[in-house]
């Protein structure tokens, strides 16, 4: 039994150094989130926490918006026009992400073989299966944000209400229980859906079937592999936050220095140093994106093609008897 994590890790940065044409995908695909499936115990632990609070504010908002709605003839115009754009750009931004995640994931696959392409090929690629890939995020949505609304938050609101400690800590066990393992494997189960639609060309509703398939069938090594990705994201969040404090107080300082004698120069650096920031942040999180999605990908051709896999866990407990055999020698 040989470690495949080590392996996957492995190429996976090798394919994110050496093939730059994924870089721009990474940009776009960061934008779907760059946290491993371990953040989501702290993501959606304050949405659950936050959720009595967050209906309230939308309650006040609508209640504040409707009344001062001017249905006059054109305002409803205005209203309709802009609207109209306003889908229209979310849909071009929307299929640029989404067609970006299809191309890494078909990227990735290419390079295990040791194939190339560019980056416009790869967007294309990604763009004839939007709609599936669409799709499989959308259901992920409705499934996560279904239970919270419909279940959790009703519930939530019921018992926060009554003010009793010892409820609303048993909620937030349920929280612990239920959501945030359903949101992990929601995610997990996606990921591989994805893979499917890009790499096996199955259609949504085949692919979503197979993706959580194949993570039923490999639910420890997948737990273990967002465990991996989650801690390199820790690490890779510090290293940002040191970097970024490096790259920033030259900057802040000598503008804090010169302030005086020329105030203009202080706001000239600071523009400079958050202009220089977001562009080490974009590379960072191309570079995580494209990892970590080929890290999965590496990962889904592993399991679907490369034959039996075990996890860390089950390599361990069969090396376990051995050593107490050795001991006993």
């Amino acid at each position: 039994m040989t470690s495949i994590y080590r392996q996957i890790l492995q190429k996976a940065w090798q394919i994110t150094k050496k093939l730059p044409y994924l870089w721009p995908l990474g940009v776009l695909a960061a934008l779907l989130g760059n946290g491993g499936e371990y953040q989501l115990l702290i993501q959606q632990t304050e949405s659950v926490a936050n959720q009595p609070e967050i209906l309230n504010q939308w309650r006040e908002s609508l209640q504040s918006i409707l009344p001062n709605v001017n249905l006059a003839t054109g305002k409803v115009f205005v209203l309709f026009f802009t609207a109209v754009i306003t889908i229209a750009i979310m849909l071009i931004f929307f299929w640029l992400i989404i067609s970006s995640l299809g191309g890494l994931i078909k990227g990735a696959a290419l390079a295990q073989n040791n194939e190339k392409s560019t980056f416009k090929k790869l967007l294309l690629l990604g763009s004839k299966k939007f709609w599936s890939l669409l799709g499989l995020n959308l259901i992920a949505k409705v499934i996560v944000y279904g239970f919270l609304i419909f279940i959790l938050a009703p519930l939530m609101i019921a018992t926060f209400s009554q003010q009793k400690t010892s409820i609303n800590l048993l909620i937030i066990a349920l929280n612990f229980l239920i959501f945030i393992p359903l949101c992990i494997i929601v995610s997990l189960a996606t990921k591989y859906a994805a893979a499917f639609v890009m790499l096996g060309g199955q259609k949504m509703w085949e692919s979503f079937k197979n993706g959580w398939r194949l993570f039923n069938a490999n639910w420890l090594i997948s737990l273990e592999m967002a465990l991996l990705l989650f801690v390199i994201n820790i690490f890779v969040g510090f290293l940002y936050i040191f970097a970024s404090i490096l790259i920033f107080s030259p900057f802040f300082f000598f503008g804090i220095m010169n302030t005086i004698k020329a105030p203009e120069l202080f706001n000239i650096l600071i523009y400079t140093s958050i202009t220089i920031l977001l562009i080490f942040s974009a590379f960072v999180g191309a570079w995580l994106a494209t990892f970590q999605i080929s890290s999965w990908t590496l990962l889904y051709l592993r399991l679907t093609e490369g034959g039996k896999a075990y996890s860390k866990i089950v390599r361990w407990a069969a090396v376990l008897p051995d050593m107490f055999q050795k001991k006993k020698e």
